[in-house]
């Protein structure tokens, strides 16, 4: 076969340049089967590591016990899990930051924004309902109004989850899951700690004060949430320009 044949056939079977426009305009003639929204947050939670979701439920042991057997310290024992119950929601719905498995999940059919949100929801929801039928329990025998049990109980969650969302947010590797945990039982035991040792802070007097600083952690939780899902959007972009 002479190199002009040659030539002629390489060119009549050459492959045609990628077009990306192309591409995604194939790909949406491709049947995918329709999901709920109800429907992929199931799948979601699924997914999730069990010993997160039964850790958080058996939050409610020890407020069910001490609401029993030792009521008027009830609240700074479950006080000093709290933390640990917003530790293991931060660390389940970031996970895939931690472990360099952004990429990875952007691979699969539905966006990393999609599957960030959805996780944070259902971990979101559970420790909410926890946190409800722990108020009352702790709330019983405690000397204390429901408000002011309902804060204290809060306000080391939020302010948990907020310095581990930007523990997470700026350091991305799996130290920072040991270093979110420190920081998880350095104010757990600061709360419990603070109780014994002057209890001054927990009088009516400041209830005002624990009421505008959980108004503030809750902002600040809801700004560090936009943030971490904000920051799924930059990996996107990022992988976008390697293609």
């Amino acid at each position: 076969m002479d190199n002009k044949l040659k030539r002629n056939i390489q060119k009549a079977f050459e492959a045609p340049q990628p077009n990306r426009q192309e591409k995604i305009r194939f790909l949406r003639t491709l049947p995918a089967p329709r999901i709920s929204m109800f429907r992929f947050i199931l799948v979601q939670a699924s997914y999730m590591r069990k010993m997160t979701l039964v850790f958080s439920v058996l939050l409610l042991l020890p407020a069910v016990i001490g609401a029993n057997y030792i009521s008027e310290n009830t609240l700074w024992i479950v006080s000093a899990f709290v933390p640990i119950l917003g530790l293991f929601a931060v660390v389940e719905s970031t996970r895939s930051t931690i472990y360099g498995m952004s990429e990875f999940e952007m691979s699969t059919r539905f966006s990393l924004k999609s599957v960030v949100m959805a996780r944070m929801s259902v971990l979101g929801v559970l420790d909410f309902i926890v946190l409800v039928c722990a108020i009352p329990l702790c709330y019983t025998g405690s000397g204390f109004s429901l408000l002011q049990t309902g804060l204290y109980l809060l306000v080391p969650y939020m302010m948990t989850v907020n310095i581990s969302l930007w523990i997470i947010r700026h350091f991305q590797s799996r130290e920072t899951v040991y270093v979110c945990m420190s920081v998880a039982a350095l104010i757990g035991g600061a709360n419990v700690g603070l109780h014994f040792i002057t209890d001054i802070i927990y009088q009516n007097t400041y209830i005002v004060w624990w009421f505008i600083v959980s108004v503030l952690l809750f902002a600040g939780m809801a700004h560090e949430i936009y943030l971490a899902i904000k920051q799924t959007e930059e990996y996107t972009w990022n992988l976008s320009l390697t293609d």
